[in-house]
């Protein structure tokens, strides 16, 4: 249905008055939250907020904890649950070392800022609209960080050049980052049927990208693994073109498994089978009178095809 509306200025603001119809059949009373978007079209979408913040989305956290848990795992655990709003609340100034163990739990945490501070209070919002997040995006995101890592590390064992790998495992820190934000997406999604449809995604899809979610962090982890198997490889002079090969055989996988998961591509799961196939014959091939040092490196190597494979298998089998 369309309507008209005259523009109004009242002081500084321009007012439109909302169509009497579609505020009644959508309960729109003062205070309630609305939400616009700009289009591409240059027109505005206008609908009611999904997740009002409302008290249910605040969360107060006591500390020192009386279960002597730590303040950053019940920062985490309120991140993720979707709370809004996160209040500490102390009995006692908090203290400088605690109050920047503080900090760096919320810094640690994606559009998480410090909105208001006292001796004994610290408060923390999520200033992002979960409506405008996009798991596939979040999830392309840490599959990019996870790639340039990986790059570095078959760069380092190319040059020989362990300086390379010095950022490897800070830019895990990102990944991390980028993890609890798709979970706390995820979670949303799963709590709101309606925000997953506005998504695309069925409640079996978000199921599978919290999975995906959680290998690839795992992927970022395995990666600062094997940046430090190449430091101990080309520090003792433990050099082989065969363990080069193998590592840009995983490359190789990795970029097609998460496309696979992504576009739904069933052929590109096959392929990654196919390929980790290969990898697995080639590794069995070369481990006799291999060196120690060469061998913890492949074993590390076939746990983070493995990752991808994971990833590759979550795509639904062709009917």
């Amino acid at each position: 249905m369309r309507y008209t509306r005259k523009v109004q200025r009242i002081g500084s603001s321009i007012l439109i008055s909302l169509p009497k119809e579609w505020v009644k059949s959508n309960s729109i009373d003062k205070g309630s939250i609305l939400m616009i978007e700009s289009t591409n079209d240059n027109s505005l979408r206008i609908y009611p907020a999904l997740d009002e913040v409302k008290e249910s989305n605040v969360v107060v956290i006591n500390y020192p904890s009386p279960y002597y848990e730590p303040i950053a795992n019940k920062i985490t655990g309120a991140y993720l649950l979707g709370y809004d709003l996160i209040k500490i609340k102390a009995n006692a100034p908090i203290s400088y070392e605690e109050r920047e163990r503080i900090k760096e739990a919320i810094e640690r945490l994606v559009s998480l800022e410090i909105v208001d501070e006292d001796a004994t209070n610290i408060v923390a919002q999520f200033l992002l609209d979960t409506a405008t997040l996009d798991a596939e995006k979040i999830l392309y995101r840490i599959s990019t960080i996870v790639s340039g890592m990986y790059r570095d590390i078959i760069a380092a064992m190319q040059s020989r050049d362990k300086s390379i790998l010095k950022s490897i495992a800070r830019r895990d820190d990102e990944v991390d980052r980028q993890y609890f934000l798709l979970v706390r997406l995820l979670r949303s999604l799963l709590k709101d049927p309606r925000l997953a449809s506005k998504m695309n995604l069925t409640s079996i899809e978000v199921l599978d990208y919290r999975i995906a979610a959680h290998l690839l962090e795992s992927a970022g982890d395995s990666a600062v693994e094997l940046a430090r198997a190449v430091e101990l490889l080309l520090e003792y002079g433990v050099y082989d073109s065969s363990l080069v090969e193998m590592a840009m055989m995983v490359e190789r996988i990795q970029v097609i498994s998460v496309k696979a998961f992504i576009n739904h591509d069933r052929k590109g799961s096959i392929e990654v089978m196919r390929q980790y196939s290969q990898l697995s014959e080639y590794l069995s091939n070369i481990k006799q009178g291999t060196d120690s040092k060469a061998l913890d490196f492949m074993y590390l190597l076939d746990k983070f095809a493995r990752i991808w494979v994971d990833i590759a298998d979550l795509v639904m089998p062709i009917p």
